[in-house]
């Protein structure tokens, strides 16, 4: 570890294993790539389907673009849990030029930038919790009703519960990314963040 590195890195005799946790969440993330990237792969060969049927063969298939959107739909979802992991979100990261510009002090530096890391996760925990629920609620709806549909008869509820899976994944990915960070582990969002992180690991 570097001479005047600010560790802030939570006690191994208090139950918290850093490594485990890294682990898990890696794993939690190669377990979304290998859901993620078929699904694309399978979103992609029905839109080239749809194209050759519709403009080479005039044989429009019906359900190639209702399969596609709700491909697309399960996609997103699961790759936001991807991003949430890497905290690759679209942002406008205004904090790093802020801390940059203002604190000089590296510690104080450090500590402000986990701090406001910490504050980031909570209130997407919130958004996430509130989005989860109201998406429960609208999944039920959907299979009391037996809401189906129009040209394949695809059980809609299947749709909305990639997107409840998908917040549930953003959820864990935020929750870890809070110990993890503590740690001077996981994805920060910082560049001066990560290079704490080398120093410490």
């Amino acid at each position: 570890m570097a001479p005047g590195t600010l560790t802030l890195i939570l006690p191994k005799k208090r139950g918290v294993d850093m490594n485990a946790l890294e682990r898990f969440e890696n794993l939690l993330a190669r377990i979304e790539y290998c859901i993620t990237v078929p699904i694309f792969l399978i979103m992609l060969t029905v839109m080239i389907l749809q194209v050759f049927f519709r403009y080479v063969l005039a044989m429009p298939l019906s359900w190639s673009e209702e399969m596609a959107r709700y491909l697309f739909v399960a996609c997103t979802f699961f790759g936001a849990a991807i991003a949430t992991k890497e905290r690759e979100h679209v942002e406008i990261n205004i904090t790093e030029v802020v801390i940059e510009s203002w604190i000089k002090d590296r510690a104080k530096k450090i500590i402000t930038a986990k701090v406001l890391n910490v504050i980031r996760d909570v209130v997407a925990i919130i958004f996430l919790l509130i989005a989860t629920n109201e998406t429960y609620k609208l999944m039920t709806d959907q299979l009391n009703m037996g809401q189906v549909s129009t040209a394949m008869e695809f059980p809609i509820w299947i749709v909305t519960c990639s997107m409840l899976i998908g917040f549930l994944l953003c959820m864990v990915h935020c929750v870890l990314l809070i110990i993890l960070n503590l740690g001077n582990r996981g994805a920060t969002g910082y560049e001066f963040l990560e290079e704490v992180k080398e120093e410490c690991n």
